[in-house]
């Protein structure tokens, strides 16, 4: 009897065995079936790398689809230049000591050394909106605005002969000449007094102007 139920137990044993090796096996296939259905994600339709079709030398930011030489300036005419052809600034937009009226004082301009005669120009596009002639400390100048709303003055002058308001001037320009010495810096002798003004009040010209010699 000992021996019968000893043979069960071993024959039961394998059956058992046999099972877990058939379920192991099943598993094993349905594994192997899955994956190999599987694509690669580059390979599924649709997909792409996006650089594939990208040329590395077309020059454009993929960013934003633009050529970078788009942002750069395309002239010089937005570009202020300089109210005299040989510019060389004598006193700049500073707390200097005013000789004519014997004071410090904040000088809100930019005063070019200069001679009675020596032509003004125009530092960029715009038109003309002042003209004065007449002034009563001879004090005469010429205002121009520009489409950035920024004007620009210069001051004791000669306005060009026919130069009238509403005038439009190109940068360069002849628009006057330096007058003789008078006016509030009259002890600083002839020169160009110019200013600038943006939204209405009076800014340093050396944030405009390229200046190489100060």
């Amino acid at each position: 009897m000992e021996g019968k139920k000893t043979k069960k137990k071993v024959l039961l044993y394998y059956l058992i065995l046999a099972a877990c090796l058939l379920v192991i096996a099943a598993v094993t296939v349905t594994v192997v079936l899955t994956v190999g259905r599987k694509q690669p994600v580059a390979e599924k339709p649709g997909i792409e790398n996006p650089d594939d079709n990208k040329d590395p030398d077309d020059g454009k930011d993929p960013d934003d689809g633009k050529d970078p030489d788009d942002d750069k300036p395309t002239g010089s005419d937005n570009k202020y230049g300089l109210p005299l052809e040989n510019a060389s600034v004598s006193c700049g937009y500073e707390f200097a000591f005013d000789e004519t009226l014997d004071r410090y004082a904040v000088h809100q301009g930019m005063d070019f050394e200069g001679k009675a005669g020596d032509k003004v120009l125009a530092v960029l596009d715009g038109t003309v909106t002042k003209v004065v002639t007449n002034h009563v400390l001879n004090e005469n100048y010429v205002t121009i605005t520009h489409k950035d709303g920024v004007t620009s003055t210069y001051k004791y002058i000669v306005a060009k002969e026919g130069l009238k308001e509403g005038a439009t001037v190109k940068r360069g320009d002849v628009i006057g000449e330096i007058a003789a010495a008078g006016g509030m810096e009259m002890s600083q002798g002839e020169h160009l007094h110019f200013e600038m003004r943006a939204n209405g009040k009076t800014v340093d010209p050396d944030t405009y102007l390229e200046i190489t010699e100060k």
